[in-house]
């Protein structure tokens, strides 16, 4: 094998230099145990943040759920289904059930009815329930002449908007 530089090759004043060995290295692994306790406690709100997140969300399944049924009965009416009217009030009874309980709401009907839903939603206008009742039970001719767009629009917004009494 040949040499392709000669030994007196390059700059003379260089082959004097000593090269400095590195420094080191800085371990990325904290050495006191304050840092050590700093990150379990940083861990644990991160964990517990999640954790009620998660149950934030678990909880407001049935508000989902009552927003994809309701967009269920609104294609179907846009449909000319009239029978899907039908199913407005039931779903509202059903949301505020899981919203309030069972041993809230099951006995309720009338005007208690409304003033209990108007108690899980006080920043907002009464529901008709009058008017959802009447679609539940009306026959299905008297159906046609009323405004069902608004009562699905007011059902809609409850369902959004309720906030649960122990939330």
């Amino acid at each position: 094998m040949t040499e392709v530089f000669k030994p007196e090759w390059g700059n003379p004043s260089l082959r004097t230099i000593i090269e400095a060995d590195f420094p080191e290295a800085i371990p990325l692994i904290p050495a006191t145990p304050g840092w050590w306790i700093l990150l379990l406690v940083l861990v644990g709100l991160l964990v517990q943040a999640l954790v009620k997140r998660r149950q934030g969300y678990l909880r407001d399944r049935y508000r989902r759920n009552a927003l994809a049924q309701l967009e269920t009965i609104k294609k179907r009416l846009g449909a000319g289904v009239l029978e899907a009217a039908r199913e407005l009030a039931p779903l509202l009874r059903a949301t505020a059930i899981a919203a309030a309980g069972r041993d809230a709401l099951s006995g309720l009907q009338g005007d208690a009815y409304a003033a209990a839903l108007a108690q899980l939603s006080p920043d907002q206008d009464r529901l008709p329930v009058a008017e959802l009742q009447h679609l539940a039970y009306a026959p299905l001719d008297d159906i046609e002449d009323l405004d069902i767009e608004s009562s699905i629009a007011a059902l809609e917004r409850w369902i959004q908007q309720h906030r649960r009494p122990h939330a």
